[in-house]
């Protein structure tokens, strides 16, 4: 299958994580390939890298926020390193039951990967694992080719009032 989880809302990662201790505790292996999140700083990171079966990618390592005007042509760099691990992964023998694409959507939104690359990947890709893809603004084909797709929706967040981002619930 493949799945997005999108929106503006929070939860997108966190539920691909829950995804993926669901997968573990089945003693599945997953593959989570993360951008955007800088290695060993969010919790998911801390605690999962100690687990059996799971392999984890950590690419880009800064929000495209971040970077003002500067720092965009690295970024596509190591995004399109990801990339390439992805297309390494649905090409090549070893074979994960859940693949996670966490903050892709972004990578598309900020053009540093292109869709049709990426739906070739998949294609191939979601014929051997299943696929869950994170991030706002989850393109409109990207949507119509997924199998299961969950839009997060923002109703009220704690950032509009000036509160910054607490440890253990953003980050």
């Amino acid at each position: 299958m493949l799945i997005v989880n999108t929106g503006n809302g929070k939860g997108k990662t966190t539920a691909a994580i829950g995804q993926v201790i669901r997968a573990l505790g089945h003693g599945q292996k997953v593959c989570l390939i993360q951008l955007f999140k800088g290695k060993d700083f969010y919790g998911e990171q801390l605690i999962l890298k100690k687990l059996k079966n799971l392999e984890f990618r950590s690419f880009a390592p800064k929000h495209p926020y971040c970077f003002g005007n500067k720092g965009h042509e690295a970024a596509k760099t190591e995004c399109l390193k990801a990339l390439k691990f992805v297309k390494k992964l649905a090409k090549g023998r070893k074979i994960y039951d859940l693949v996670v694409l966490d903050e892709f959507n972004i990578a598309l939104r900020e053009g540093y990967i292109k869709l049709k690359v990426l739906l070739e990947i998949l294609k191939e890709l979601s014929l051997k694992s299943n696929v869950i893809i994170t991030g706002r603004c989850a393109p409109r084909l990207l949507i119509s080719s997924a199998d299961l797709v969950t839009e997060m929706k923002e109703v009220k967040h704690p950032f509009n009032k000036g509160i910054r981002a607490e440890k253990g619930i953003e980050f």
